[in-house]
């Protein structure tokens, strides 16, 4: 016989009311990210994407230090828009109405319609608030791809140790996106088999749903299906001739990337704590600590699960070590479902203070809920209102001017973007390139070799391995050797972009040609400025004698 996990009833028709309600909601706060700007980091995945499909090969004609599932995707991304910005905005959007059905199942099969109505919308929130930066990032496809996982192993449908293959294949995709995937593997080998309702009986109990052989079985089809997936992708590397480079960036150059925070970084303990109050914000940590004292009264079988699954989406988000804000969505759905699951507690107990036979509890119930509707609803909806009216303000000025648009982004960027000066130097290359002449950029701007649909002349997309301790030395070496034999036409030399949480310097870009003075010497002895722009200098190779 074959045991199934036990799966809540079907949808009702007002569940699913509530469902395409929400994702409406969902899709208005989400349009005006069709004006997002691409970012540096999703403008190195779009060169590297394109590069990709110019059949150069990733670690070894292409650097960066992520894994290589995002290129992957990017590489669809690119061939199917091509060199333009807007698709990035596009397909954030269509993942967060995807990702926002997926929390909306998992939240309702744990706590109710209720609680995933507010999951869903802090979800959504929280992640448009910090704008481009988090955007179509590997994290978010991860968070796609483990909720999928989830959804095919507790599914009734089709073989279950066929299911558990598959999972483990999803699984696998996540991790080629982010390694540190491998901490939702109890999410999906663990989760869906307890009998979570044992929890709120006297004594707890803690049971599978299917007997400990059915377990094994399906565990070790999931692990499986991962394997495969791994080793898949380590036979294309070895196939394809860039083992090496795969083996120099990930296993040997990342590990010293990923050390040094801790090593370098002053007091970095504090710097958990302060980017988790930052990211998640002072009163979702609080709500968290009340939703555990809450649970002891309302239930343990509806947060449990959830509490477990931000556990494992936090310790993702730790993993990371520096915690930039992409590293928080995948925390954020289940943080957000800790709120939800607050909101359902607080609604019950209204309900049966509504109820009560005494009059003064019922009264105590309405000045409760008016309380409540004031400070949860009115409050947060005002401001909701004035940030949607002035994105809608923004998408209508981006579809007049385009350029203008993101030359001035009026949205919240990182100090190092300076997108008015990146544009001025992209729209003076593409007056000035000729067909089959390059572009060398020094600093962390690949958008100036995406919009002007030129590939670097070196494996390095951005400069920061070649300015980081982190980075071998003998890259700089190749660096140069690379830029003599190519000589490409123009230098770009970025200025006021330092990243010292990464590269561990205070100098900038042209201030470190101080100190890397083989490029500095060279750029000087071979080029003369040609423009200056905000943040930006225009370097152009020096005419040979007897050529114009």
């Amino acid at each position: 016989m074959d045991h199934q996990p036990e799966i809540p009833p079907p949808a009702t028709r007002g569940s699913r009311l509530w469902l395409w309600g929400t994702l409406a909601v969902v899709l208005l706060r989400a349009l005006p990210n069709l004006s997002y700007p691409l970012g540096r980091d999703q403008a190195t995945y779009c060169v590297i994407g394109q590069g990709l499909l110019n059949g150069q090969q990733l670690y070894r004609n292409l650097w960066d230090n992520k894994p290589p599932g995002i290129f992957a995707l990017y590489a669809l991304l690119v061939k199917i828009a091509g060199h333009v910005m807007w698709p990035v905005g596009l397909v954030d959007i269509l993942w967060l109405l995807v990702l926002s059905y997926c929390l909306f199942r998992f939240a309702e099969r744990y706590m109710g319609t209720g609680a995933a109505v507010v999951a869903v919308l802090v979800n959504a929130v929280w992640h448009e608030n910090l704008g481009y930066v988090n955007a179509a990032q590997p994290e978010c496809f991860l968070m796609l791809a483990v909720f999928l996982a989830f959804f095919t192993a507790s599914s009734r449908r089709g073989l279950p140790l066929a299911r558990q293959f598959v999972s483990g294949v999803l699984l696998g995709a996540a991790f080629w996106l982010k390694y540190n995937a491998l901490a939702f593997f109890p999410l999906v080998a663990i989760v869906p088999y307890v009998d979570w309702s044992r929890l709120d009986s006297k004594p707890r109990q803690f049971r599978f749903l299917v007997p400990w052989s059915a377990w094994f079985q399906r565990v070790a089809a999931l692990l499986a299906g991962f394997l495969v997936t791994v080793a898949v992708v380590l036979a294309y590397f070895y196939w394809s001739g860039a083992w090496m480079a795969l083996k120099e960036v990930q296993f040997e150059v990342l590990p010293r990337y990923a050390a040094i925070a801790v090593e370098r970084i002053p007091h970095y303990w504090a710097l958990p704590i302060g980017a988790t109050f930052v990211r998640l914000g002072f009163w979702t940590v609080l709500a968290t600590g009340t939703a555990v004292l809450v649970a002891e009264r309302w239930g343990f079988s509806r947060f449990l699960p959830i509490f477990a699954a931000a556990a494992m989406g936090y310790t993702v988000t730790a993993s990371q070590f520096r915690f930039p804000p992409y590293a928080f969505e995948t925390s954020f759905p289940f943080f957000a479902m800790v709120w939800g699951y607050l909101a359902a507690a607080a609604y019950a107990g209204l309900k049966r203070g509504f109820q009560s036979p005494s009059m003064g509890k019922r009264r105590g119930a309405r000045l409760a809920a008016a309380a409540v509707a004031a400070i949860l609803v009115a409050y947060p909806l005002r401001a909701e209102l004035r940030v949607a009216t002035q994105r809608y303000r923004d998408l209508a000025a981006w579809r007049r001017d385009p350029a203008g648009f993101y030359a001035n982004y009026p949205g919240v960027q990182f100090a190092i973007e300076h997108f008015q000066g990146k544009f001025k130097v992209i729209d003076a290359l593409r007056r000035s390139l000729k067909p089959g002449e390059t572009v060398f950029v020094w600093g962390t701007d690949p958008l100036i070799y995406y919009l002007t649909n030129r590939e670097p002349p070196t494996r390095f997309v951005s400069n920061l391995a070649l300015i980081s301790p982190w980075g071998p030395a003998v890259w700089r070496q190749e660096l140069m050797s690379e830029l003599m034999k190519s000589r490409p036409t123009f230098i770009v030399v970025s200025q006021h972009d330092q990243v010292p949480e990464i590269a561990f310097t205070q100098l900038d870009s042209e201030q470190y040609l101080e100190v890397y003075t083989d490029l500095g010497n060279f750029i000087r002895g071979a080029y003369q400025r040609a423009e200056e722009f905000p943040d930006f200098v225009l370097y152009r190779i020096n005419a040979e004698p007897g050529n114009p």
